[in-house]
């Protein structure tokens, strides 16, 4: 039977006692190489290297410029955190995009995470990432909004359930969207060198951390989730921190407090549930897990370019 959650305690307590929202599968892993769906940096971003070493990427502030406060909003119901992990990075990514990189594309609405976590293969909780990377790249990803097969305008997971045999316009809605390209980093340097090239990530590890940082502003280790969650950010400036720091947000809503340390006039408003983690952490764990991806070259919607009508034509 499937739990559910109702509030940010519910959901960080079933992780506290063992909820296996990560499920880590090296052969699926490894498959997801082979058959071209993902690359390492070494062999497609080596042009890449040393760009981010020892400066900064704000990346969820794109994101929040098109979906403000998306970050600590719905908040998962269930064993989901990769479908939610894989969403926010999605999101992300392609908010970069349009705002930085100056795609011919509209950000339209907020990224579903239903019709991913359908996908996980199994009718228990949790979904290995790297399925979550094959369907979004293979099938792709939907909006939210109302759709013929279902109404996605707002949060439902029992719709993963009733989908995991999908409907076939679900199957050719989604692939009007999909992830060109994943990249996966295998130090926190070539993480930074992504990230500071406009890519979101995300990843699944076992770690958990308190609900209030140190006295730096910096994440607490503390326990073991078996988590999924999306990296949109670091700071290695040392300008701040006197460590460089990459910005988790969490999918349990608001379930932390704000770190002690956030200048607001250097990162802008704090992403609710979000976190600092110390680099030699997040390298530890984040990347050690092998099941880290940066989402690239994500195509969502395309933007509409108005014919030249001449306004005198109309007075």
């Amino acid at each position: 039977m499937s739990v559910r959650f109702r509030t940010p305690d519910e959901i960080r307590r079933a992780y506290e006692d063992g909820l296996p929202g990560w499920r880590f599968n090296p052969r699926t892993m490894d498959k997801l190489f082979a058959d071209g769906c993902a690359d390492t940096f070494a062999d497609v971003a080596a042009h890449l290297r040393g760009v981010g070493k020892g400066k900064r990427a704000l990346l969820w502030r794109s994101r929040e410029k098109f979906d403000p406060g998306a970050f600590g909003k719905e908040p998962q119901t269930r064993g989901s955190c990769t479908s939610h992990g894989d969403r926010s990075a999605r999101d992300t990514t392609r908010s970069v995009e349009i705002h930085i990189k100056g795609e011919p594309e509209e950000y339209y609405l907020r990224g579903a995470t239903e019709p991913t976590y359908a996908a996980r293969g199994h009718a228990g909780e949790g979904m290995d990432p790297a399925v979550a990377a094959r369907f979004v790249t293979e099938v792709g990803f939907l909006f939210r909004e109302k759709y013929p097969f279902g109404d996605l305008s707002s949060l439902n997971e029992d719709l993963c359930d009733a989908w995991r045999r999908m409907p076939a316009e679900l199957v050719a809605e989604c692939r009007k969207h999909h992830v060109g390209r994943y990249v996966a980093p295998a130090t926190a340097d070539e993480a930074k060198d992504l990230l500071f090239a406009g890519y979101a990530m995300h990843s699944g590890q076992n770690i958990g951390f308190r609900t209030e940082s140190d006295r730096r502003g910096i994440a607490v280790p503390s326990g073991s989730w078996s988590h999924d969650m999306a990296t949109v950010g670091y700071d290695d400036t040392r300008e701040v921190y006197p460590v460089c720091v990459f910005l988790v947000p969490n999918s349990w809503g608001k379930w932390n407090e704000q770190p002690k340390v956030w200048p607001a006039d250097v990162y802008g408003p704090w992403p609710e549930g979000s976190f600092w983690v110390d680099e030699e952490v997040w390298a530890e764990h984040f990347v050690g897990g092998r099941s880290i991806f940066a989402y690239c070259d994500v195509a969502g919607v395309p933007q509409k370019t108005l014919p030249d009508w001449g306004i005198g034509n109309f007075l």
